[in-house]
């Protein structure tokens, strides 16, 4: 029986420091043997984005080599949209490997870069503006953990709010019913989006890290405010 492939996804960071490294030309041909590589549309994207055109090209050409023995790999809300809609189409059979989640117009375009540097300009903003809306996120999370601290109650511990945010009836089941909604249009209850969750890993990066990222930074901006301003902990 053959043995399965093994399979490696790189985000920018990696791609940054392979193309940088000194045997980079000899590190890609041993990774071509040894793994199917998987590049992210968000990892494309910011390659394309780089302002510098000699070091989008470097990086365009490590992309290149990485695709040849890899699968470009759809956006993320592509790939939730895509799960969402095959759960509901067969609940009782779905299994979210048989997805096909493979762009092959992005592995061409890498491939030939007819349009890339032309596009870079607007990728750079449309990203920027996708960042800003992210913090905006953490942002507005912050007044309802605020309360927590000028109410007089006990502070509660990170594990507690965490365990109270991820559990039935928290924010990580009402995100993933809200993606599950917006891709399919129907709005599931709680029991179906905590089976669907069970089932489709691919789908808890959005549901729950979010939510963990958001109580992570407001933790840290309180614990500063208590330090600059005194707040008993």
């Amino acid at each position: 029986m053959a043995a399965p492939v093994r399979k490696l996804i790189f985000d920018t960071s990696a791609i940054n420091k392979l193309r940088k490294d000194q045997d980079a030309p000899a590190l890609l041909t041993g990774l071509g043997l040894v793994y199917h590589i998987g590049i992210t549309e968000t990892a494309i994207s910011e390659v394309i984005a780089t302002a510098d055109e000699a070091e989008r090209d470097a990086l365009l050409n490590t992309l290149k080599r990485l695709l040849a023995c890899g699968s470009a790999l759809m956006p993320f809300n592509w790939i939730i949209e895509r799960q969402a809609e095959a759960y509901q189409r067969d609940p009782s059979g779905f299994d979210w490997r048989q997805i096909n989640i493979r762009v092959k117009a992005a592995e061409e375009e890498i491939a030939r870069q007819k349009f890339v540097h032309d596009v870079s300009a607007q990728t750079r903003k449309e990203q920027k503006a996708l960042d800003t809306g992210f913090q905006q996120i953490f942002r507005d999370a912050e007044p309802a953990f605020q309360k927590l601290f000028l109410s007089g109650q006990e502070r509660p511990s990170l594990k507690e709010v965490t365990e109270h945010l991820i559990g039935a009836g928290g924010a990580h089941r009402e995100i993933g019913a809200g993606l599950f909604e917006r891709a399919t249009g129907t709005r599931p209850d709680e029991a179906t989006i905590q089976n669907f969750i069970e089932r489709c890993p691919p789908f808890r990066a959005p549901t729950r890290g979010p939510v963990l990222r958001s109580i992570r930074y407001v933790y840290t901006r309180q614990k500063d405010a208590v330090a600059r301003e005194g707040w008993p902990e």
